[in-house]
């Protein structure tokens, strides 16, 4: 089932309106080639706000044609200005919004595609066909992620591309989210695996020119690299925070892609054209377990509770004795305990068993790992299993005090002397 636009003018008269609003805004851009920059520059910034007078601003406006959306594509890679950069920038992503090419249609949980859709993505080939090629292949876009953290000289032209390459990076996320959400959420219900399949995100990651377990890392350390304010615009830092927040959208898109893969895998409707690669959340924990700093920074800055929460139980799980036999008085938890916040918590209710975890990762990262799992479990209105937040708040607290009782030497951090407060000002609400 496909649309051309959620409007209800017909198909052919939209192509008839498109093909001559292309026709005249386009030939804004024929001639620039023959004028200086500041003339051409001033032809491009016409060129857009023509777009956006036909296409964003009446009712009844004019889907721009894929040849348009392609040229404006081209500013926002090769703006010579951070102006141009930035205005194509904010008019493609507000044009995606009003005419989307992949959406969940109304009162139905059908998903509706529009046919032969422009899309800044090339997933056929990673070879470049010529110069007037500008979409973004597989390859491209490992190298902007990479490219992220490179340092900046003093030069215009260092800066404008630094710049540009966090647009367009936002951009490409932009993409990839609208048409990976509405894909996603139909899978749930209707468990049409083909449909995340063909997802922009799916056949990005499917590259064989991209090192999976690589562009974790990349991502891992964007998000973990330090960034001095200081003396900088105010529109550069929340331009960084904006290529951060796109960072760990990224992020959660393909965990959340990783489980839906894995409900698929389950329920036998996968094939082995579909591949094999380690899960995103497993990359991440392993990467983790091993730098203190990063894990830090990392649930620091990470902050969606969902998938935040899952990484600390597989973290902490890791280091959980699992006895084989259960006795009644055994304070280990099993099997399905282990899957929630509270089961892994009561492990430190037993001296040995909190001794011996803290022993093999380090009081410090215990703390950190029960702090976040705690404060993004009490972000989450739906505990697991029906386990009240008083009884997490009492296991907390058990937890961390108990780190004490086994070890003299071990002093509590401020970030877990913050959390001790917080479980004790939860409870005190809920007497």
């Amino acid at each position: 089932m496909s649309k051309e636009t959620k409007g209800n003018t017909s198909r052919a008269a939209m192509n008839t309106y498109g093909a001559g609003l292309e026709a005249n805004t386009l030939a804004m851009l024929d001639s620039t080639g023959a004028k200086d920059n500041r003339d051409a520059n001033e032809d491009r910034l016409q060129y857009l706000e023509a777009v956006r007078a036909a296409s964003l601003v009446p009712v009844n406006g004019i889907p721009p044609t894929n040849k348009m959306y392609q040229a404006m594509f081209r500013i926002l890679r090769f703006g010579r200005t951070l102006e141009l950069v930035a205005a194509s920038f904010h008019l493609l992503t507000q044009l995606h919004q009003r005419y989307p090419w992949v959406y969940m249609s109304d009162g139905k949980h059908e998903l509706e595609i529009v046919d032969e859709a422009w899309s800044p993505f090339n997933f056929g080939s990673d070879v470049d066909s010529g110069e007037k090629d500008i979409s973004v292949r597989s390859s491209l876009f490992q190298e902007l992620i990479q490219n992220m953290n490179k340092g900046v000289d003093e030069s215009e032209e260092s800066v404008l591309k630094i710049l540009g390459n966090m647009f367009l990076f936002k951009y490409l996320v932009h993409v990839l989210k609208l048409d990976f959400t509405p894909r996603n959420q139909v899978f749930e219900e209707t468990m049409n695996w083909s449909l995340l399949k063909e997802s922009s995100l799916n056949l990005l990651l499917a590259s064989r020119r991209v090192n999976f377990k690589l562009l974790m890392k990349d991502c891992l350390s964007t998000m973990c690299s330090p960034f001095d304010a200081d003396g900088k615009s105010t529109s550069l830092v929340e331009l960084h925070n904006g290529m951060l927040s796109a960072m760990k959208e990224l992020l959660v898109m393909i965990i959340e892609l990783d489980a839906s893969k894995k409900k698929a895998d389950i329920e036998g409707i996968t094939n082995r054209g579909d591949g094999v690669r380690t899960p995103a959340l497993e990359i991440i924990v392993d990467e983790l377990t091993y730098d203190e700093y990063l894990l830090s920074n990392f649930l620091q800055v990470f902050d969606d509770p969902k998938w935040k929460l899952e990484i600390v139980l597989q973290y902490l799980t890791k280091y959980i004795p699992k006895p084989s036999v259960r006795t009644r008085r055994s304070n280990t938890p099993q099997g399905e305990d282990l899957k929630t916040l509270n089961g892994i918590l009561k492990t430190f209710s037993n001296g040995t068993n909190a001794k011996n975890i803290t022993k093999k990762i380090g009081p410090v990262v215990v703390q950190i790992l029960i702090g976040h799992g705690f404060l993004a479990q009490l972000t989450i209105s739906n505990t697991n299993e029906g386990e009240s937040i008083t009884e997490i708040c009492n296991s907390v607290i058990t937890a961390l005090t108990n780190l004490k009782r086994v070890d003299q030497k071990i002093e509590i951090l401020p970030f877990g002397k913050e959390v001790l407060f917080t479980a004790e000002m939860v409870l005190k609400t809920k007497a």
